[in-house]
C-alpha cells in the first residue's frame, strides 16, 4: 500500500513536469496574444514634431574701433594723411569747377571737351571715398596694433578721428564738393552724347542729310546771274548720287527754280551744290531748298 501511493505520487509530480515542459515550448497562446495587442494599445505614442521654432544660436556682437582701440584714436601725422587726401582733392574740384563752367551747354563743345579730357568719365566720389578708406584704414590699423581688419565698419572711426584732428566739416565740405563735380561731369557727357552727327552750323535734312545755304559763295557768274551755294553732307554717303532743287521767291511768290547735283558723296563726306539762274526775276530774290534726294 505504501509502495502505490508513492507511485502515484511521483507519476503526478512526472506529469505535472511534462505540462511544463511542454507549454515553454509551444506556440503562444491565444491568451498571450491579446495581453500583447493590450500592451502595443497601450505603448506610448511617437512624439510629434514641435511647431516651436529651433532656438538659434546667439550672434556675437559685432566689433567696434572702440574694442581694438585702447589708447588715442588719432595722432599727428593720421592727422597729416587726412589732411593731404582733403588738399589733394580740394585742388582737384578748383580746377575741374573752372574747366567744366559752361561745357554742357554745347553739345559741340561738350563733345571736344570729353574727346581731350578722359577724367571726365572718372567716378570721382568712387576715387574719393577710396583714397579716405586707405587713410583710414591705415590710421585703424596704426593705433590699434594692425587690427582694422577686425572691426565690421570703418565709419565710427573715420567720423571720430577726423574731428579729433579738427577735420570734420572740412571732410563733409569736401564730399559734397566732390559729388557736386561728379554731377557737371555726367552733364557735360549727356551733352556730348547728344551731339548731333553732323557739323555744326548745319540743319538736319531727313534722316541722313544735313545742310548749310550759303549766299553768293563766290563764283564768278559773269552779269545778269544770280546764285546760291548749298553745301550738304551725308551720314551714310550717297553712292549713285546728290539731286538738289532750289525754290527762288520775291516777296512771298515762287518766281523761279534751279538744281543741281553731284555724281557721288561718300559717307561723312560733304559736298557743294551751285545753283545758279539767269532769269532776271531772281534778283533780289531769295532762295530756299525745295528738293534733296540721296540715291
Amino acid at each position: 500500500m505504501i509502495n502505490k501511493g508513492i507511485c502515484l505520487t511521483v507519476g503526478a509530480v512526472l506529469v505535472l513536469s511534462g505540462c511544463t515542459t511542454a507549454s515553454i515550448s509551444s506556440p503562444e497562446s491565444a491568451e498571450e496574444i491579446e495581453v500583447a495587442e493590450e500592451s502595443d494599445d497601450l505603448a506610448a505614442p511617437e512624439s510629434e514634431p514641435s511647431d516651436e521654432p529651433s532656438p538659434s544660436p546667439s550672434s556675437p556682437e559685432p566689433t567696434t574701433y572702440a574694442d581694438v582701440v585702447s589708447g588715442p584714436v588719432t595722432s599727428a601725422e593720421i592727422c597729416d594723411s587726412y589732411s593731404a587726401v582733403l588738399d589733394q582733392y580740394g585742388e582737384i574740384i578748383a580746377k575741374r569747377e573752372k574747366s567744366l563752367k559752361g561745357k554742357d551747354e554745347d553739345p559741340y563743345k561738350a563733345a571736344k571737351f570729353a574727346n581731350k579730357n578722359a577724367w571726365l568719365y572718372e567716378d570721382l566720389p568712387v576715387g574719393f571715398e577710396a583714397e579716405v578708406t586707405a587713410a583710414v584704414t591705415d590710421a585703424l590699423n596704426t593705433v590699434s596694433d594692425g587690427q582694422a581688419g577686425l572691426v565690421e565698419s570703418l565709419d565710427p572711426y573715420r567720423e571720430d578721428s577726423m574731428q579729433a584732428c579738427g577735420l570734420g566739416q572740412k571732410y563733409s565740405t569736401v564730399e559734397g564738393d566732390v559729388a557736386a563735380i561728379d554731377r557737371q561731369q555726367a552733364s557735360v557727357v549727356t551733352a556730348a552724347n547728344n551731339k548731333p552727327w553732323y557739323p555744326k552750323n548745319f540743319s538736319p535734312y531727313g534722316a541722313d542729310l544735313a545742310v548749310k545755304l550759303i549766299d553768293n559763295a563766290g563764283i564768278d557768274c559773269y552779269s545778269r546771274c544770280w546764285y546760291w551755294t548749298a553745301e550738304v553732307i551725308s551720314r551714310d554717303g550717297c553712292p549713285s548720287g546728290l539731286y538738289g532743287e532750289l525754290s527762288i521767291e520775291k516777296n512771298g511768290t515762287a518766281i523761279s527754280w534751279t538744281n543741281d547735283s553731284l555724281s557721288r558723296l561718300k559717307p561723312g563726306q560733304k559736298g557743294r551744290l551751285q545753283f545758279i539762274t539767269y532769269d532776271d526775276r531772281a534778283y533780289g530774290g531769295t532762295g530756299s531748298l525745295a528738293e534733296l534726294n540721296c540715291y
